[in-house]
C-alpha cells in the first residue's frame, strides 16, 4: 500500500469543498487563485484534489485571496475575537485609510475612552 505525503506528515487537511465554494463566491478559477497565491496552476490543482498540502505562505495567500482565515481553510477552531481582529488589521494594514488607522490607534491606546464614548452616544462612537 502506497502512503501519500499527507498521510506521512499527519497534517491537517484543507477543507477542499469550502475552498471551491469560496472560489465560486468570489468568481475565481484555479488559474486566478494560483496566480494570487504565487504558485502554478498545476500546484493549485494538486491542492484542490487533496494530493498535496500548501505551505504556510501559500495557505496564508489562499486565505487572503478567498477573504477568510487559514484556520477556516484547515477546518480548525475559530480564533478568539481579538485574534480575528488582529489578523484582519494586519492583513489589510496597507489599505486602511488614515482616519480609520488613527481611530484604531486611539482605541488601542485608550480603550476606556472608546467605551465611555459608546455609552454617551447611545451605542455609537
Amino acid at each position: 500500500m502506497r502512503i501519500t505525503n499527507l498521510q506521512q506528515k499527519n497534517t491537517m487537511a484543507l477543507q477542499i469543498e469550502m475552498i471551491k465554494k469560496l472560489m465560486k463566491q468570489h468568481d475565481l478559477n484555479q488559474r486566478e487563485l494560483a496566480g494570487m497565491c504565487g504558485v502554478t496552476e498545476a500546484a493549485m490543482c494538486r491542492y484542490l484534489k487533496g494530493v498535496r498540502q500548501p505551505g504556510a505562505e501559500t495557505l496564508a495567500n489562499m486565505a487572503t485571496a478567498l477573504h477568510t482565515s487559514s484556520n477556516d481553510l484547515l477546518g480548525l477552531e475559530p480564533p478568539m475575537e481579538s485574534e480575528k481582529l488582529y489578523s484582519l488589521v494586519a492583513r489589510n494594514a496597507a489599505t486602511i485609510p488614515e482616519e480609520i488607522r488613527m481611530k484604531l490607534i486611539h482605541l488601542l491606546a485608550s480603550p476606556q475612552d472608546y467605551i465611555d464614548g459608546i455609552d454617551k452616544a447611545d451605542g455609537k462612537f
